[in-house]
């Protein structure tokens, strides 16, 4: 099986090793390279460098928040499938965020068991691409 690449950008440490912690549990575990990074700038450098095959995305951060962040994922990398997860209960936040292309939402707290059936949703749904040129980098 080829390997995966999972993304995750939060600026929270003890949220990134929690969602660590359940994707290496996961059927997947012995493919997975997971990068954690804290924040949005760090997170679209490693969307370009890493070209990932998931992103999990933190909507609150600084430098760069997870919707600017994702508007840029977008320019870059159209078609990749983007999780993003809040600590608040904001509406408007989560549906802007899926009005530009993230594919689920996920709230904090999460359920482990709600994070592998989306993580492995979109992983199984999507094939391993031929590394690409990004466009004006």
């Amino acid at each position: 099986m080829a390997t995966r690449r999972v993304l995750i950008v939060d600026d929270e440490a003890d949220v990134r090793k929690t969602l660590t912690d359940i994707l290496r549990a996961m059927r997947y575990a012995e493919t997975l390279e997971i990068e954690e990074v804290p924040d949005g700038r760090e997170g679209l450098d490693a969307v370009v460098r890493q070209r990932p095959d998931l992103v999990l995305l933190d909507l609150q951060m600084p430098r760069m928040d997870g919707l600017a962040l994702l508007k840029q994922i977008r320019e870059v990398e159209p078609r990749l499938p983007v999780i993003v997860i809040s600590g608040t209960r904001e509406n408007k936040m989560s549906s802007e965020a899926l009005r530009h292309g993230a594919v689920a939402y996920l709230p904090k707290p999460f359920d482990p068991r709600h994070v592998e059936m989306l993580v492995t949703m979109f992983l199984d749904s999507t094939r391993p691409r031929p590394p690409q040129p990004v466009p004006g980098v």
